[in-house]
């Protein structure tokens, strides 16, 4: 959006110038999941240098589900109201008008399942650049987050950490008022159409600033023409969704402030306030994406050390979103993310509403988990993610692939039920010993199924050993490494070792000897035989075989060869067969 108004400001100028952790809770009551894995324990990397394999998931889920058997449950929606969500994406409807539908169907399904005495109570947050609505308490009638989310309209940017924060604060501050006196389950909806562009953080400061004024205010006060020059010359930023010039009023300031940081249009910049005035703390500042990312990071974290599940919803393209950052968000309290498009916006909300709100309990909020070692990968898409964690103290590659929901009605799919069947297809692109480690987990890691292991041993496959040379002259006496003589294909094939070295000739002018894990061969008496390497790969079935010649010690055979004549005596290994 920013750049479509910024492209509008630098037209209409030129025209009128001539132009982790993880939470620790009990398993659900009754329910349980089971699981198995199996694949291929050997494989070989192919001509294109990698191979494919397919892990099996087959899922067992326990137990009895028992009507009203949940526990009541607190639910904060974070809706985007961000200026992308005005995309026109199915049939005429703009973003916006999908997300309202879609939270609508939700808030149908969660007032049909409070009626039932859970004492469920409900929460929004709205946003785009910064935090433009919350809810001032939680309420047990759902219909009071439509009724706000239906009037929203879509500008700005896209703040993650802000609304997460206050949705994380709504939370905890309800935490012990409701009626039901026991435990509640908590959750954060978080739908965004973005990538994070937008957050604050709370810092020391001390220095020389710019202001930063309004763009009409500075047109008024220093005349259209130097805020002609400003815009041109980029000296401009975007604070809180409004355009401001840079102008040259600078003021010592030092103390503790709340930073802006804004990356939209590639702007980079931190700005804060001051005696009622904005401020210039930096522009163009490399930083500013990755900060963003790292306070939306220090929220997540904040929510799943209080028990707090995040479900995170990517609405739009993949190149639109970083879903990536989206799953780890959520994985760190046990929550998965889903990408939605215009076509099922509406259907994943009314998953997620129904799944953690129904009358009986299913096993939902399901992944399965698991390091992905070196020379190892897995293709990325909706139901699969690859995200950067720390685990046992190094930065790992963790793999998170989403699992559907098992519901119990009362009782769960049987074994051998397709739906509790899952492929993964991993890539190997080095070769060894492969283990790995699979956690199944549901409803937030509650239920879960730890520790399934699998391993792999992944080669480069050899395909031919050949002997450099038909024929060796040695003399008695003499004796060569038969490995010297030896090619491999491929030069990386995993093992080149020779399992044997027979002598398939009519006579034993050799001898042969295995020291170690290598072959020689010594010329005992005059004359000529064959000897042929044996691969240990795949043995017996990769060969070849060379011709051995035997000579006294002044060169000569003294004899005749097969084919007649005399001997020349030449000291040559190119005698071919005799």
């Amino acid at each position: 959006m920013y750049k479509h108004i910024i492209t509008i400001f630098l037209v209409s100028l030129l025209t009128i110038q001539a132009f982790i952790p993880i939470n620790n809770a009990a398993a659900v009551d009754g329910l349980s999941i089971n699981a198995t894995v199996k694949g291929e324990h050997t494989l070989e990397i192919e001509d294109n240098g990698s191979v494919t394999s397919d892990v099996i998931f087959n899922l067992f889920p326990e137990g009895e589900a028992t009507s009203n058997e949940r526990k009541p449950m607190d639910v904060v929606i974070v809706f985007d109201k961000s200026g992308s969500m005005k995309d026109v994406v199915r049939g005429g409807s703009s973003k916006l008008e999908l997300a309202q539908e879609a939270v609508d169907q939700a808030v149908n399904i969660f007032f049909e399942n409070s009626k039932k005495g859970f004492d469920d109570r409900f929460g929004l947050v709205t946003f785009d650049s910064v935090v433009q609505y919350t809810i001032n308490n939680l309420h047990s009638n759902p219909n009071i987050v439509y009724n706000r989310v239906k009037n929203e309209s879509a500008e700005g940017g896209t703040n993650y950490s802000d609304p997460l924060k206050e949705a994380k604060d709504l939370l905890l501050n309800a935490k012990d008022n409701g009626k039901y006196s026991g435990p509640r389950d908590q959750y954060i909806i978080f739908m965004t159409d973005g990538k994070p562009t937008n957050s604050t953080s709370q810092q020391n400061i001390s220095g020389n600033y710019k202001e930063l004024i309004k763009y009409q205010d500075y047109q008024k006060q220093y005349s259209y023409n130097s805020y002609r020059d400003k815009v041109l010359a980029g000296q401009f930023a975007f604070f809180e969704n409004e355009l401001y010039i840079v102008s040259d009023n600078q003021k010592d300031i030092s103390g503790n402030y709340t930073l802006h940081f804004d990356s939209n249009s590639d702007g980079n910049n931190i700005a804060f306030t001051h005696d009622r005035k904005v401020y210039l703390y930096s522009k163009s500042n490399p930083t500013v994406p990755q900060k963003i990312v790292e306070h939306t990071r220090e929220q997540a974290l904040e929510i799943a050390k209080n028990n707090i599940t995040l479900l995170s919803i990517g609405f739009g393209e993949e190149h639109q979103l970083d879903m990536n950052l989206l799953a780890e968000l959520s994985s760190l309290s046990n929550g998965k993310a889903e990408r939605a498009s215009g076509e099922n916006i509406v259907d994943v909300f009314k998953d997620i509403s129904d799944s953690i709100s129904a009358e009986y309990p299913s096993l939902s909020n399901g992944f399965i988990r698991f390091v992905l070692p070196s020379g190892v990968t897995v293709q990325q898409n909706d139901k699969v993610r690859i995200i950067k964690e720390e685990v046992d103290g190094k930065n790992e590659d963790v793999v998170y692939m989403n699992l559907s929901d098992i519901k119990f009605n009362p009782t769960p799919p049987q074994a051998g039920d397709q739906s509790l069947q899952y492929n993964l297809p991993l890539i190997f692109t080095s070769p060894g010993d492969y283990s790995f480690s699979f956690d199944v987990l549901y409803n937030s890691g509650k239920n879960a199924k730890r520790g399934l292991k699998y391993d792999v041993n992944v080669v480069i496959p050899l395909k031919k050993i050949e002997f450099r040379q038909k024929t060796k002259t040695i003399k008695i006496g003499e004796r060569i490494k038969v490995e010297d003589y030896l090619s491999f294909t491929p030069l990386n094939a995993t093992n080149k070792t020779i399992k044997e070295v027979l002598n398939i000739g009519d006579t034993s002018p050799i001898s042969i000897e295995k020291i170690g894990n290598e072959w020689y061969v010594k010329g005992e008496t005059i004359g000529f035989t064959e000897i042929k390497a044996v691969a240990d790969y795949k043995y017996p079935t990769i060969s070849d075989e060379m011709t051995i010649v035997i000579k006294k010690e002044d060169g000569t055979t003294g004899g005749t060869n097969p084919e007649g004549g005399t001997e020349s005596g030449e000291d040559s290994d190119s005698y071919g067969k005799w």
